[in-house]
């Protein structure tokens, strides 16, 4: 039997067999294409520490690594001690009077919308967890605690953002360990890699009540 004859007695089977291949084939690039699609509008915030021997001195940066630009809505920390935690607003680090005269909103309150590709400073981790130990009325000062009793444990920065035409915020979310060398220093140690976004449902209801008890 030669290859037409063949064919055409295995017609009634070869045309569906070859357009359920061209279908698959088609579904194939339709999810590459969705996949670059999704990738490039995926919201994308890195929270990192300042390179540098600071330690705890270190700004911590906010970088939006997204194809558009995102709001900076406000921004959460918690601090972990052997004696409890605590969850504060950190948006505001207090700045003295004079510096607010000389400083732009964005520098005073780290709020506002972050261009792709740029980054925002944040306060240092020190000031950061003073301010957050003075709104909790926790035993911390110039970032240590003020009692033996107390050591620190971890930070963990909650960055609200809203991006692009999206009407629902998100969190990026990233947590540091705060070791205490022989010297008695303490240093920052990243738990994760990455920065993680979450957007559940259970936490839009977070945000809800962040935005009623702190506005």
């Amino acid at each position: 039997m030669g290859v037409t004859e063949w064919f055409g007695a295995n017609a009634q089977w070869i045309s569906p067999v070859t357009s359920i291949g061209t279908m698959m084939i088609w579904i194939f690039y339709a999810q590459l294409l969705y996949s670059s699609y999704a990738r490039q509008t995926r919201a994308r915030i890195l929270i990192n520490r300042a390179v540098g021997d600071e330690g705890m001195d270190s700004p911590c940066l906010v970088c939006n690594m997204s194809s558009e630009s995102v709001y900076v809505y406000f921004v959460m920390v918690r601090v972990e001690t052997t004696d409890g935690d605590f969850f504060v607003p950190a948006t505001d680090c207090g700045h003295a009077s004079a510096e607010r005269d000389h400083a732009d909103l964005k520098t005073r309150t780290h709020q506002g919308p972050l261009e792709s590709g740029s980054c925002m400073q944040l306060c240092s981790f020190k000031e950061t967890l003073d301010r957050a130990a003075w709104l909790a009325s926790a035993p911390i000062k110039d970032g240590r605690p003020t009692t033996p009793e107390v050591d620190l444990t971890a930070m963990e920065y909650h960055v609200v953002c809203i991006y692009g035409s999206d009407k629902r915020p998100f969190g990026a979310i990233r947590r540091f360990e705060i070791k205490r060398d022989d010297s008695d220093q303490y240093s920052l140690v990243a738990t994760t890699t990455d920065t993680q976004k979450r957007s559940s449902l259970r936490y839009q209801k977070q945000i809800s009540q962040w935005l009623q008890k702190h506005g």
